[in-house]
């Protein structure tokens, strides 16, 4: 049996750092995997990076939540956490309930053994809440925790529907796993243009249709807000030769103003490009990367060591010249 493979993804949560989402989408992943937290109310401290800016971009997404419920109440609970990350950004889109041996050793330190009567009405009321909150139930698993914690039958009989996202890491699937697999996580050490290093890698047998936003329209973003200001002070416009609205939307005359901004340095002086957008681009290269650079408006050999490292870490091309690409990648980290 060969199920049909709509398109593969990544997932993604704060453990891989800062990433590209418009370099994942432009080669190729139909959907992104996003943590959107953990336990009690934890945010993942990417989430709100990366799933701004797979809404901005029209990137479709399946969130999911790292379990750390003891109870099917508490499971309830972290649902209702995993929705409220939702909303902010879809009002239709997958949401998995992640319960891994992270989660069965943090409920035996609290002094609570999960059987698998227990996982599964921890995974049900989980998926539930989910499910009536109108988002697509889905269960992130193994063939061990099949076998050990889920009661397969019972979940199917207490939810109109659940969608596996399964686990393993192997060449190919048996037609039993392939019959129930809705998502596969087939590695754990992909390589993918916007990631650095090695990241979790899907195949999508069930396609989900669109993520449906919450509001179509871009969700303003300060780092072009903080541009579009920059880019004003320094007299750029668009071209009708106006000023930029500062909106925080990379829109149409916010990208053509882009595409006239080329920050280098020149070779044998100092000092090559000078102004507000460089020391627009000083910050955010210090932001991202952890340095200390001055922020003193000056394109120079330090800027353009800074630009390189930069480059490198969202998988660009390492030319230390902040043109087009460069300066839309800095958006969204």
């Amino acid at each position: 049996m060969r199920k049909k493979i709509f398109y593969e993804g990544p997932d993604l949560s704060y453990h891989n750092g800062i990433v590209n989402i418009k370099q994942i989408r432009d080669a190729g992943y139909g959907r992104i995997g996003l943590r959107a937290g953990y336990g009690r109310n934890n945010i993942d401290q990417k989430y709100i990076t990366n799933a701004q800016a797979c809404h901005n971009l029209g990137v479709n997404v399946i969130l999911y939540w790292f379990s750390y419920a003891y109870t099917p109440s508490m499971a309830a609970t972290e649902a209702d956490y995993a929705v409220a990350q939702a909303e902010k950004y879809w009002v239709r889109c997958p949401i998995a309930f992640d319960f891994e041996y992270d989660s069965v050793n943090y409920a035996r330190k609290n002094g609570v053994d999960v059987t698998k009567d227990l996982a599964t009405e921890m995974c049900i009321a989980f998926l539930r809440r989910v499910q009536q909150e109108g988002y697509l139930p889905v269960l992130y698993t193994n063939q061990d925790y099949i076998d050990r914690y889920f009661d397969w039958n019972k979940i199917l009989k207490e939810l109109e529907a659940v969608y596996i996202w399964y686990a393993r890491y192997t060449s190919s699937l048996s037609e039993s796993e392939l019959n129930i697999t809705d998502i596969w996580q087939f590695t754990s050490s992909a390589r993918v243009p916007g990631v650095q290093g090695k990241v979790d890698l899907n195949k999508f047998y069930t396609d989900f249709e669109e993520s449906i936003p919450s509001n179509p329209k871009p969700i303003p973003n300060i780092n072009i807000r903080n541009f579009q200001k920059a880019a004003n002070e320094d007299g750029y416009r668009d071209a009708n030769g106006r000023e930029l609205v500062e909106d925080g939307i990379d829109g149409p005359r916010t990208q053509y103003v882009r595409s006239q901004i080329t920050l280098k340095a020149k070779l044998h002086v100092l000092v090559g490009s000078t102004g507000e957008v460089v020391k627009w681009h000083q910050e955010r290269c210090n932001e991202i990367l952890g340095y200390n650079q001055e922020v003193d408006g000056k394109y120079g050999r330090i800027a353009r060591s800074n630009t390189m490292d930069l480059q490198k870490k969202l998988g660009l091309v390492v030319d230390g010249v902040a043109g087009y690409n460069t300066l839309q990648a800095e958006f969204y980290c």
